[in-house]
């Protein structure tokens, strides 16, 4: 189940057309910022600067494929550090998750689901994310306190990995931050709507008892996304 693959070829194009000065690899020496468990707030007074906040972009989005990704695993980072930052500016989170090869589609839909579950339950000291479940909207405030500890997307990476790591099937990450002025934000945000609408497909071919694609609001995205449509009807076979 490949679905993203495209998205995953798009967005690698993207990011290479960055300076090589201003790409880096964040994988050594590497520890996990901490966590601190559950969701905490920063208040405007505490706050040194938003990332997606006024009038900027804030992006998050996990694209899963079962080919070798690009990357070995780790964490990397396109534009300036958290440290290096001092105003409020756009931001995107991409994470590349590769599946080990599954001829159970069934599965690895459930697996995309346990993956997602992580990006809810990461709580970064001083990193407060506000995530949208109906959009691909990640805006965060980086407190004054975490910025005199050094706080780096190598750390708050690092915590993203060991996470992914913990879970079965997973054989490599890439989870890539993108802070750079010149990257197009709004047609990553675009492709990541596009994700979401073929995750929502996924959801409504693994668990809707209805197969009548007449009456699906969803039909035009299985019509346009090579193999979706394929699968649709290898579940609708299966049940019958």
């Amino acid at each position: 189940m490949n679905l993203f693959d495209g998205m995953i070829t798009n967005i690698l194009g993207q990011l290479n057309r960055i300076s090589s000065a201003e790409q880096a690899s964040l994988k050594e020496p590497s520890r996990a910022w901490r966590d601190v468990g559950a969701h905490h707030m920063i208040l405007g007074k505490e706050m040194a600067y938003e990332l997606g906040g006024q009038n900027t972009l804030g992006l998050s989005g996990c694209l899963y494929t079962t080919k070798p990704l690009l990357y070995q695993q780790g964490v990397y980072l396109y534009g300036r550090d958290l440290t290096q930052i001092t105003e409020h500016q756009s931001y995107a989170r991409i994470v590349f998750v590769q599946l080990e090869e599954s001829t159970d589609e069934d599965a690895l839909y459930r697996k995309f689901r346990e993956i997602d579950y992580v990006r809810y339950h990461i709580h970064p000291e001083g990193f407060m994310a506000r995530i949208s479940p109906v959009s691909q909207r990640e805006p965060v405030r980086i407190s004054r306190k975490a910025l005199k500890k050094n706080i780096s997307f190598r750390d708050i990476g690092q915590l993203y990995l060991e996470q992914y790591q913990k879970i079965a099937q997973v054989k490599n990450v890439n989870v890539i931050f993108v802070t750079h002025r010149d990257f197009d934000y709004r047609a990553l945000e675009e492709m990541f709507g596009r994700a979401e609408q073929i995750t929502q497909s996924l959801n409504h071919i693994f668990t809707s008892l209805n197969m009548d694609c007449s009456t699906c609001s969803l039909k035009t995205v299985c019509d346009e996304v090579e193999g979706l449509r394929e699968l649709h009807f290898g579940q609708k076979n299966h049940r019958n």
